[in-house]
């Protein structure tokens, strides 16, 4: 009877301890000087998935749809190696892109004296660069998984705070965390409509349509090519890197 009970109660810690407990952190991101959305991030510990809320909530107590909800998928790797994520896009007069981008491992410097609680969690401070921009982080080892915003990823423990540094948007601050959601995900979906198309040429795409615009938009009478400048948290790429002598 002991051994048979010793071994019931083994089994069951052993399936407690199999389990995986699914997050849902959701983040009030500060997309501009003007407004906020929302973003929700699920994990089971070893996917991902960020919904970017197409409803803009404008300061001045406004709301407005954009277009739709935005996408960003990945998988958590334990080597800390750069991370694979796929998110959709869209560009006016082109319609909705399906984006794959192996985003570059960042090195962060933890600063273990400077911490903050975040909605009851220990936070500890982290900064980086980050395709060009200055990044200031708050993370929790209480929520053991390697996860963030946007593309931030690479601390060990969720990031509940990000910025970039000298702005006063490009922010994603947590305002919820439920460690037992039950929301059903599929972190798999398939965009079959939409145009699949590497990061790199995304990005000569999009800066051709931006500089176009502003070449078109200039005041009569004015001379030169206007040169379009990156104001997103994305500044620069690894393949514009020069290399030096």
């Amino acid at each position: 009877m002991i051994k048979t009970l010793f071994i019931f109660l083994i089994s069951i810690y052993g399936t407690l301890c199999s389990q995986v407990n699914k997050i849902h952190i959701q983040y009030l991101n500060v997309r501009s000087p003007i407004a906020n959305i929302y973003e929700d991030l699920y994990t089971d510990g070893a996917n991902v998935l960020s919904k970017q809320d197409g409803n803009i909530m404008f300061t001045d107590g406004g709301k407005s749809k954009f277009h739709k909800d935005f996408y960003f998928i990945s998988k958590i790797n334990a080597n800390g190696k750069n991370r694979d994520f796929f998110y959709t896009q869209y560009l006016e007069n082109n319609g909705d892109y399906f984006i794959h981008d192996n985003v570059p491992a960042a090195v962060w410097s933890i600063d273990d004296k400077s911490t903050k609680k975040i909605l009851g969690y220990e936070c500890i401070k982290a900064t980086t660069i980050f395709r060009g921009s200055l990044i200031t982080a708050y993370f929790t080892k209480e929520i053991p998984y390697s996860v963030g915003p946007f593309k931030f990823f690479g601390l060990p423990g969720a990031i509940l705070y990000v910025r970039a540094d000298g702005k006063n948007y490009d922010i994603w601050k947590a305002v919820k965390i439920d460690i037992d959601d039950k929301t059903k995900i599929d972190y798999n979906p398939q965009f079959e409509n939409f145009t699949k198309i590497q990061v790199k040429d995304f990005i000569k795409l999009r800066d051709e349509k931006a500089k176009s615009f502003m070449n078109n938009a200039q005041v009569a009478g004015s001379t030169g090519k206007v040169v379009s400048v990156r104001f997103d948290v994305e500044k620069t790429f690894e393949w514009e890197d020069k290399p030096t002598n």
